[in-house]
């Protein structure tokens, strides 16, 4: 898995190519200001991390990633950071009730214990603590563009996500793990083909 890791992701040096769409809508979700805690699940290169800090210096920021040789490039980008190497499936190496804020962006689609991240992510938040998630949407109308255009391409053997959501899967997963949907919504392209849905969820206290 470790050398699949680093294969698929230890390359990624720079912004998806659709960041600046998705930035301009999820933005507004993040906190600005006060000692927060916020991690990165899937923070790559760290470039997203250091410009939340560049809005919100007086917070902590930690990064997770799987590939080793992509946080070797985060901690020299963004030294301010905290970032530590995980593997698909296992604990995360933080505290229970130790996180005020977790940021996952074009993520989960590359997990395979999907249950066990968003357990993870619920354990270490704190009470009424919130994740922002992104993930490529899977909707009706775009799932038949798909089979009729593009099926072989999309669900390629050897591509790099190994998780396709539609909101009711990804709603699901995170309510099974006590996470409540505060908001979502869609970027990229258009209605009813975005390419992306986003949600905002917190942590309900009674667990």
């Amino acid at each position: 898995m470790k050398k699949f890791n680093e294969r698929q992701f230890g390359n990624n040096t720079q912004h998806h190519y659709d960041f600046w769409d998705k930035w301009s809508v999820i933005e507004k979700f993040i906190p600005k200001k006060g000692n927060i805690i916020l991690l990165d699940f899937g923070c790559g290169p760290g470039i997203i991390l250091k410009l939340i800090y560049e809005k919100n210096p007086s917070g902590k920021y930690i990064g997770l990633d799987v590939s080793s040789s992509v946080l070797e490039r985060a901690r020299k980008i963004f030294p301010e950071g905290n970032f530590y190497e995980i593997n698909d499936g296992e604990k995360l190496p933080l505290e229970d009730n130790s996180v005020d804020f977790i940021f996952s962006s074009e993520v989960i689609e590359h997990v395979y214990d999907t249950e066990n991240a968003v357990s993870e992510m619920c354990r270490i938040l704190k009470p009424a603590g919130k994740l922002l998630l992104t993930t490529p949407y899977h909707g009706f109308i775009k799932n038949l563009l798909i089979i009729i255009f593009s099926f072989n391409k999309h669900f390629s053997p050897t591509g790099s996500h190994v998780r396709f959501f539609t909101k009711k899967t990804l709603f699901n997963l995170l309510k099974k793990y006590s996470f409540e949907i505060e908001k979502y919504g869609y970027y990229g392209r258009f209605w009813p083909v975005p390419h992306s849905i986003y949600v905002l969820a917190y942590k309900n206290n009674i667990t």
